[in-house]
């Protein structure tokens, strides 16, 4: 029986096992892929301490520093989550079972979709939501980005140095992303911007050929990235009757608690630090989920 088990291994959740373990909370982190957002991250430059580090570099010193605090860390799915008299069954997509008396949920967010028919086929392979992941797959090639934040933007900086042209779609006529990067990306030659434009046609056989814009120009391109956000993956606890609100992020209280009790949740999925999705918001969340862990199980 472990005193805590903190579901899936981000930003949120190693750190969290770090001050858990400081605090002598026996506690296991699982992760099926771990670090998986911030690792896709070609380059961080705002997190405290590191001027310049990669997404990857970051996670793998967040990885070590809770295997040397204490954390049990298990690279699993948890795919069942159960409330028992003593506390929570876990089951994971390898039949493990795990028992522990609370629950720290850490897991991220998943990719929006632009929920065009074709679009399914083409993913991972000629459309893809990471550009750091998958533009060395298009080196030298003529690809698409659809969004208008600035993931959007800085993707679309990143690809003008691998790809021979980066066509930035945006549906409405103004960028909602900082000054900075627009004016950046209106320097580059191969950077073109089509605004006030949505993707309406995927087009192509087995490989990705075209695709076609609300104004019926087509574009011929050998990829096509979408960044035009996350949504929050909780469908593992809705079973459950964890509250929601009504875009399905967690709803937490200043303690970082669930509506259920011995359940807290940390990052990007709750509602707390006006959404504010950024590593050091989730270092401050799991921060403190972790002490009001403690300080509950000192009261028990």
């Amino acid at each position: 029986m472990y005193d805590l088990a903190i579901i899936w291994a981000w930003s949120a959740g190693l750190p969290a096992g770090i001050y858990a373990s400081r605090y002598k909370i026996k506690n296991i982190i699982i992760g099926e892929m771990l670090g998986w957002a911030l690792t896709q991250s070609h380059l961080v430059e705002n997190y405290p301490g590191f001027e310049h580090i990669s997404g990857k570099e970051l996670m793998d010193k967040f990885l070590v520093h809770a295997r040397e605090s204490g954390s049990e860390v298990l690279n699993d799915r948890v795919s069942r989550l159960e409330k028992t008299d003593k506390g929570f069954e876990l089951s994971t997509s390898s039949w493990k079972e795990i028992f522990a008396k609370k629950i720290l949920i850490a897991i991220g967010n998943k990719y929006r979709c632009l929920g065009l028919e074709e679009e399914a086929g083409f993913i991972w392979r000629w459309v893809s939501y990471c550009a750091t992941c998958d533009g060395m797959f298009f080196k030298w090639r003529e690809v698409a980005i659809v969004g208008w934040w600035n993931t959007a933007l800085t993707e679309a900086l990143y690809l003008s140095e691998i790809c021979s042209k980066v066509h930035v779609i945006h549906r409405k006529p103004d960028f909602r992303a900082e000054k900075v990067l627009i004016d950046t990306a209106s320097k580059h030659e191969n950077i073109i911007f089509h605004m006030n434009e949505k993707v309406e046609k995927i087009g192509g056989w087995f490989y990705l050929e075209n695709i076609l814009l609300s104004s019926w120009k087509e574009l011929k391109v050998d990829g096509l990235f979408v960044a035009i956000g996350n949504e929050p993956d909780t469908s593992l606890f809705t079973r459950i009757g964890i509250e929601l609100d009504e875009e399905w992020y967690i709803v937490v209280d200043k303690r970082q608690q669930t509506s259920i009790p011995w359940i807290y949740a940390a990052g990007d999925i709750t509602t707390n630090s006006n959404k504010f999705k950024q590593t050091l918001i989730s270092a401050a969340e799991w921060a403190l989920a972790a002490s009001s862990i403690h300080e509950d199980l000192i009261k028990e």
